[in-house]
């Protein structure tokens, strides 16, 4: 359905308007009611490990720069825990990654953006650097599915200021086991578990990365090792990072602990952008 260009246009609107999101929630709606009543697994984990962690929860909350954000992360916190309903006022569908008052673009932005998936970001980049009047020197987009691939460089592979690169992140050149499952695709620990393997690399060693303004990532559980990849040009350059932070408890927390001890002048925001557990995003900003 992506292949054609007005089509994916018209997806990206509708991302961008939340539209997509609203409908997943409505499927979900029974399922969530279902699981309150019937904890499973997942939810008894999520459970004991905020319970051992309280210590680190209310440390992370400390480093947050706004109320809202403490709000966010407690609520999405008990979303995980107890299926609680987000309330509306904590969660935004149509603004994921440029949220007004929290990230702000500039003129010369140099993007790298993790997780291309077929382009997505790619293009909500472009557009509100249009309405914004911002010019954009360079986007660096990562993605290592090969049928993401095939969209990914049919939109966007003639782009004068787009550099695609065929990898996933991480810490360091290497390969790794891979599961190819559309927008869920994944690193994997075992070959029982891939159906492919994928180069990554890190991103302080890749020249086109190395000014970067704004690292974005939504790598399917791989933040992790990737923030530590970015760790020289984190600290060099200070961006922007719009991170993901809902693909495991630990990310939770660990990845604002991680981000606040390298560049400890960050201003650390969180918001969500589904009424579902997904789409949880820490920001990190400068003055």
């Amino acid at each position: 359905m992506q292949r054609h260009y007005p089509t994916f246009r018209m997806l990206v609107c509708l991302k961008e308007k939340g539209i997509t999101r609203s409908i997943n929630a409505l499927i979900n709606k029974d399922t969530n009611e279902y699981a309150r009543k019937h904890p499973n697994q997942k939810m008894r984990d999520a459970q004991y490990y905020f319970k051992e962690n309280k210590n680190r929860v209310e440390a992370v909350m400390n480093l947050l720069a706004d109320d809202k954000s403490r709000a966010v992360l407690g609520g999405v916190l008990e979303y995980r825990m107890h299926k609680t309903p987000i309330t509306k006022e904590l969660y935004s569908e149509n603004d994921q990654y440029f949220v007004e008052g929290v990230i702000d673009f500039a003129d010369g932005e140099i993007f790298v953006d993790g997780g291309a998936y077929t382009g997505d970001t790619i293009q909500q980049f472009i557009d509100t650097a249009r309405k914004k009047r911002k010019k954009i020197h360079r986007i660096v987009s990562f993605e290592p599915d090969d049928e993401n691939w095939k969209i990914l460089t049919k939109f966007y592979g003639k782009r004068k200021r787009i550099k695609l690169i065929k990898k996933g992140l991480s810490d360091g050149s290497k390969t790794l086991f891979f599961a190819s499952k559309d927008a869920g695709a994944k690193i994997v620990d075992s070959v029982e578990e891939a159906d492919t393997q994928i180069e990554v690399i890190d991103i302080d060693s890749v020249p086109e990365c190395h000014d970067a303004t704004w690292i974005k990532m939504d790598i399917e559980g791989a933040e992790w090792d990737a923030i530590h990849g970015a760790k020289e040009t984190i600290i060099r350059n200070h961006p922007k990072l719009t991170i993901c932070i809902y693909h495991s408890d630990e990310d939770m927390l660990r990845l604002a602990e991680y981000i606040h001890d390298l560049v400890p002048e960050y201003k650390l925001y969180v918001r969500h952008h589904s009424k579902r557990e997904v789409e949880t995003v820490l920001y990190a900003v400068m003055e």
